[in-house]
């Protein structure tokens, strides 16, 4: 019982897809930096912009480690286990719930902040 080679047409769909997350996230890195440089105090200089790019920057970085760290906490490999559970399926509905959670609570604040004007940005 030998092993099917993996067919050409699944790399190509994995490079196609690898590559649109690229562009995806290359595209939501420049509206980011955009919107920073527009809502910058000129008065503060760089300052303010780095510390908003900082801020993005590490609210981006941590979820991945904090969820690759739970994943494997969260999988049972004893053997005693009732429920033989794979951590990363716990993951990915947790992440759900909460993304669902987080939505809920966060849209209407996002909201009312698309409706401030340039000069509520500012340090005061």
């Amino acid at each position: 019982n030998s092993m099917e080679p993996t067919p050409y047409a699944f790399y190509s769909v994995v490079m196609v897809v690898g590559a649109a997350g690229a562009v995806v996230s290359e595209l939501i890195f420049v509206a980011q930096m955009a919107f920073f440089a527009r809502v910058s105090d000129p008065a503060l200089g760089g300052t303010y912009m780095t510390l908003l790019n900082t801020l993005g920057n590490l609210g981006g970085k941590w979820p991945p480690t904090v969820t690759f760290y739970l994943v494997d906490a969260l999988t049972c490999k004893q053997p005693t286990c009732t429920v033989q559970a794979d951590g990363f399926y716990v993951m990915a509905a947790l992440c759900f719930v909460i993304g669902i959670v987080w939505y809920i609570i966060g849209a209407p604040a996002v909201r009312r902040m698309q409706q401030w004007k340039l000069e509520d940005w500012k340090v005061r």
